[in-house]
Parts: structure tokens; sequence; C-alpha cells
């Protein structure tokens, strides 16, 4: 028995071999690596980064299946252990829908700091409307974009996934987890996970290669695409479960809607948002939530004092609003996704602020936001720019400094237009107070971010 083993563990060397010793090594050190390193960039203050709590599980199903791999393969179970190497690409692809859709907490934080950059950085934005207009006297021209009334992760599924057709695969790719959220704040460690898996399955093949018997590895290959195809099939249905359930929820709420049995509604509702927990943080959700309370004379319901609120800004009273909204977050907090849209709501009144020329308000509005959510983006970013037209050159470094480090967490190019401009209006607030030398610095490197 043992002379048989040692059999086995002696090779017929050949380069073709060797180089595929390494390909296999270097996969296995790379999924190592992916389970040291972070899966996803979660800022929670400007210097503060979590991960998704999801990435903590994923990470022990994924030493749990690269130990049983290997063990498998030093007991002979060849097989059984490729086809569990070709279950890691699957078990990764997965990953994603976890954090996007049954995470609310991370997918709610991560839609609206996407959602924040765009609202800065498209063509209509803060940065190229604002930024672009040339300046009359010490104050910019620039009229603050209000960010878009609705926040979600994904559309809500009001169809099931065997009846969408060509122009619903989109959000059918949402559904899975893959947002532009999740792609905006995706690290290193999840790309190294699949990286590593696919090189150790490419080394394995090649160790296994016969030299002396030609397509050898043809029972490999097969064997290695139907465990794949399977196994990826499968996890499809699965994933489309709560997608199925929660559109069969939305349809019942809908009809119960029609019917006039508001009760039965925002039961169905709840029914959607446990099946597919990111819907939560859908602002249409919550609306909704709050016109189905306002229908039962639940009218203190925190949901339906934000609907009586939105109706008002609807009517062009703002401001009037704008009381009522601070004295309802004053009763908080709520769960996460009503405070998130409180501050949403209370970011749009402050833009009516600056827009409307009361920087005091602004201020006082903007600052509430920003200890209430350290990372919200458009509250840091206007901050700066109300620093630099009062003068006020510490909140000017302060509100720089947060931008600056917030940013670092972001993947797309387009941060360094804001980034930029952050160091601009840092050069202006530096030469107001006759810097000349720190705002030449700070210019030159407004034109490199």
């Amino acid at each position: 028995m043992e002379l048989n083993l040692l059999a086995r563990w002696q090779p017929r060397w050949s380069l073709p071999k060797i180089a595929a010793l390494a390909v296999a090594v270097i996969g296995l050190l790379l999924l190592l690596l992916a389970v040291q390193q972070a899966w996803m960039k979660v800022p929670h203050t400007p210097t503060e980064t979590l991960d998704a709590p999801a990435t903590f599980f994923w990470k022990i199903g994924l030493v749990l299946l690269l130990t049983l791999t290997v063990g498998l393969r030093f007991l002979g179970r060849d097989l059984l252990s490729m086809r569990l190497l070709c279950l890691i690409p699957v078990y990764l692809i997965a990953f994603p829908q976890f954090v996007t859709v049954f995470d609310a907490h991370t997918s709610g934080k991560l839609a609206w700091l996407q959602q924040q950059h765009d609202n800065i950085t498209w063509l209509g934005g803060d940065i190229f409307l604002g930024h672009g207009k040339r300046d009359q006297g010490e104050a910019p021209v620039i009229d603050l974009e209000d960010p878009p009334h609705r926040l979600a992760a994904f559309r809500p599924p009001v169809m099931a996934p065997w009846s969408i057709g060509i122009a619903e695969i989109p959000d059918l790719i949402w559904w899975l987890g893959y947002n532009p959220a999740f792609c905006q704040f995706l690290s290193k460690g999840w790309v190294l996970g699949h990286l590593g898996s696919l090189l150790l399955l490419f080394g394995w093949l090649g160790w296994r290669r016969d030299d002396e018997r030609a397509g050898s590895r043809l029972n490999e290959f097969h064997l290695c695409g139907s465990t794949f195809a399977a196994a990826f099939l499968l996890w499809f249905a699965l994933a489309c479960v709560p997608i199925s359930a929660s559109s069969l929820a939305l349809k019942k709420s809908r009809q119960a809607a029609l019917d006039d049995d508001p009760s039965l509604a925002l039961v169905a509702l709840d029914e959607a948002c446990r099946w597919m927990p990111a819907l939560a943080i859908d602002s249409g959700v919550i609306w909704q939530k709050g016109i189905f309370h306002s229908q039962l004379e639940e009218s203190e319901a925190p949901e339906a004092r934000l609907q009586t609120i939105l109706a008002m800004e609807a009517e062009g009273l703002q401001q009037q609003a704008g009381v009522l909204l601070e004295n309802l977050m004053a009763d908080g907090p709520f769960n996460d996704p009503l405070d998130r849209e409180l501050s949403r709501a209370l970011l749009r009144t402050a833009i009516d602020d600056f827009n409307s020329g009361n920087m005091a308000e602004a201020t006082r509005r903007l600052t509430i936001i920003h200890q209430r959510s350290p990372s919200c983006l458009q509250a840091i970013f206007h901050l700066q720019l109300i620093a630099l037209q009062s003068g006020d050159l510490a909140l000017n470094h302060r509100a720089h400094r947060d931008l600056i480090a917030l940013y670092e967490k972001f993947q797309r190019k387009e941060k360094q237009a804001v980034i930029s401009t952050s160091w601009l209006m840092l050069a202006q607030g530096e030469l107001q107070h006759g810097h000349t030398l720190a705002a030449a610095e700070a210019r030159e490197k407004s034109r490199r971010p």
C-alpha cells in the first residue's frame, strides 16, 4: 500500500508538468491571498473602511472548499477533488448577490455613495455645470444640483426572471448583485479569488497530463466543464428564487392597493422586502409604506410623516417641510433605510438654502448631515464650497481632507474631476488668505490629481 502511494507521487517530470505545477502553486497562493485581503471597501467614515459582513462567511466557505480540495487530492480522490475545485468560481460568482440584495445596510450605503458620486460628476452635475463657470467677484456662480429624489440598489422585480425580455436583462444582472455600486467598491480580494481558482484549475489539469497519450486530458476537460455548468445553473436557479418570490409579493401588494386594502398591501410589501432585503432602501418602497400607513390612519408612523413632508416639498413649501423634517429626525433614530431617506431629504433642503443664498442655514443643515453620515460626499463637497465663499480656511482644509480620503475608496476614474476641483477650491482659499506658496502647490495638484 505504501509503495503504491509513493508511486503515485513520483511523477514523470517534463517541462509542461513543471510549468503546470508552477501555475498551480501561484493559483493556490492567490487564493490564500484572497482570504487575507478585503473583498469590499465600504466607507464608514472618510478615514475608516469596513468590509462587507458577508465577506467573513464567504471566506470561511472558501477555506473549507480549498481544504477539502487539497485533502481529497492527497487521499487519491483526484476526480472528486477536481469537481470541488470547479465549484470555487461559482461560489465566488454568488458573492455579489449577498452584498447587494441580502445586506440592506451595506447595499444602501454603497448605493447612496454611488448616487452622490454620479450626481457630482455627470455632465449636468456640480463639477461640470458649477466649476465650469467663471467667478463673479469672489463667489463662484454655482447653482447646486438637487440629488435625485429616488434612491435604490436596483429596480423592483415587477416581473419574474423567466418572463423578462431583452430590455430587462440589465435588471436581472443587478438582481444578481452586479450593480454599479458593487463594482465601484469592489476590492482586490474577490478578484484574486477568481484568478487564483482559474490558475489552480489550469495547473491541476496540466499536472495530470499524460505525455505519452494524446488527448489524455479530454475526460478531465469534460468533467470540469460539466461540473461548472451544473453548478452555475443550480446557483442561477437558487438566485432566482428570492427574485421570483419578491416579484409575486409586489404583485400581491399592488393588487391589494387597487382593491383599497392598505393593510394587506403593507403586509405583502414587507414580505417582498423579506425576500430581497435591499428593497427596503428603495425610496419608492418607503414612500409607498407612508401612503399605506396614512390610509390606515397611522399618521404618526415615521413613514407617513415623511410622506407628508415630501408632499409639502412637491408643493414648493421647502422651508416648512425642512422644519417638519428636522422634527422628525429628532424623534429618531429609526431603521437604517428611513434614516438615510431623512438625510437625503435634509440634503435637498440644504441645497435649496444654498441656492437661495441662505448660507447660514445651508451650513447648519449640511453639518447635521455630515454628523449623521460622515461619508456623505455631497455634504462634504458643499461644505468646502461654502467654506471657500465664507473664507473659512480651517473648514476648507477639513472638507478637502475628508473628500480626498473618501475618494481613495472609489474605483472609477471620474473621481479625478472631484479631487481636482477640491484642490482648486483649497488653492482659492489659500490665495484669499495671502498664502501664495500653499495656493501654488494646491493649484499644481489640481492639475495632476
